[in-house]
């Protein structure tokens, strides 16, 4: 059970710093009621939003760059826990392979794994996209482009950190260990770390939820769907737990920062409320 309390504990540290660091509101009222010059993104796949890939890949890049005190506790959180992880993967792995049945092989395959590689989760978005644009819902539209974005970038960030590190799936070696890692130069089977499936399936579920955060069962429903996903992973035999919990805290980051770029928050306004001069304003959501 300790085990299971250091990832509890590491999942709670990474929300609860992120959610005192960022804002994480969309605007409730519609997009197209913002003045076009105060978007950050459109609610079209047109040449705005192409553009503002540049501008969300580039945060994501030198995020550490920017990060204030809560966030560098929030990482230091996550690579504790990972640390700690790391030392028992080989014993977390042979407990869950004691443990596999049936049903649960029959979800992880034919559900679960096809959740986190795209097969069910970018058809999903296309839906929303579709059903926003059939009944005009701006946030809709919004959310399933956001949620395309979240994809490519998790996808992306998840094969860097493979190539870069190349360590060993649980499945490559007899007996199997978690200590192997080949570096950058080595053959591209091997590829664990992080889970890719975890990455993709937070960084989408976190735009999601964020963006229908009014609504209590939105969040709940994306992130439980996100959670069962990433412990499939692990429940295959395909990854470390410890694959899981960083490709799943790097998913959640990944689709906040997407997220808190939606709007550009200081806005410089040529009239005052007091008189002659100018009006900074600072929009908290």
């Amino acid at each position: 059970m300790k085990k299971y309390r250091l990832l509890m504990i590491g999942l709670m540290l990474i929300t609860k710093f992120y959610a005192i660091a960022q804002d994480d509101a969309l605007a409730p009222k519609p997009l197209s009621s913002i003045p076009a010059d105060e978007r950050t993104l459109s609610i079209v796949p047109d040449k705005a939003y192409f553009k503002s890939w540049l501008t969300d890949g580039r945060d994501i890049l030198i995020a550490p760059i920017k990060w204030n005190g809560y966030q560098w506790i929030a990482f230091s959180g996550v690579a504790l826990v990972t640390a700690a992880i790391m030392t028992q993967d080989a014993e977390i792995q042979q407990i869950v392979l004691k443990n596999q049945n049936s049903f649960m092989d029959w979800a992880s395959v034919n559900g679960l794994e096809r959740l986190g590689s795209g097969v069910y989760s970018l058809p999903a978005l296309a839906i929303l996209y579709g059903v926003g644009a059939i009944t005009k819902n701006d946030k809709a539209r919004y959310t399933a482009l956001k949620g395309v974005e979240a994809y490519i970038f998790g996808f992306v960030t998840a094969q860097v950190l493979k190539q870069l590190t190349h360590r060993h799936r649980p499945y490559d070696d007899d007996p199997p260990n978690p200590n192997l890692w080949d570096g950058p130069f080595a053959p591209i089977s091997n590829s664990s770390f992080p889970s890719g499936h975890s990455t993709v399936i937070f960084a989408v579920a976190t735009v999601i939820a964020t963006s229908y955060n009014k609504t209590i069962w939105v969040p709940i429903l994306c992130y439980t769907l996100a959670g069962l996903t990433a412990a499939s992973r692990t429940y295959q035999n395909d990854h470390w737990l410890s694959d899981v919990f960083v490709g799943s805290a790097l998913g959640f980051a990944i689709g906040r920062t997407i997220m808190n770029n939606h709007i550009k928050k200081l806005k410089i306004l040529p009239v005052s409320h007091v008189g002659a001069g100018i009006m900074v304003v600072y929009q908290l959501n």
